[in-house]
């Protein structure tokens, strides 16, 4: 519980939110993150992998297809019963020459996470991602 006054108490919320600079160098502070938040869910090693491999998918691609090419990521990761659900959006667009989502990205993202919804909203990439603890 967070206190916000004298007698006012709101409960803490069950979601984190990382803003970065939108370069891969700064991608490693969103897998550690989601490293943290999956060991209060007991995650497994093998699905801990898997994260890992989505989060690096998700974020580079949305560096690779935004034009002009996004500043800052957001990634946002809200701990569901046995799941960790993850949004990652740009500052920019989905540009039109290049799928947000490759034959090879799908192949890999099929193989380790559970549900994906991609988009551009607002003139901002995104995809939205569950991997659930297994």
């Amino acid at each position: 519980m967070v206190r916000t006054g004298p007698s006012r108490i709101r409960p803490l919320s069950d979601q984190v939110i990382i803003r970065i600079p939108a370069s891969t160098k700064h991608v490693k502070l969103v897998t550690a993150t989601a490293t943290s938040l999956a060991a209060l869910l007991d995650f497994t090693y093998d699905r801990l992998m898997d994260l890992h491999i989505a989060i690096d998918e998700i974020c580079s691609r949305i560096l690779a297809t935004s034009v002009p090419p996004a500043t800052r990521l957001e990634v946002t990761f809200d701990l569901q019963d046995g799941a960790l659900r993850i949004s990652a959006r740009g500052d920019s667009p989905i540009g039109t020459k290049t799928p947000f989502l490759t034959s090879w990205a799908k192949t890999i993202l099929d193989a380790v996470i559970d549900e994906i919804e991609v988009g551009d909203e607002g003139g901002a990439a995104y995809a939205t991602f569950s991997v659930a603890r297994g």
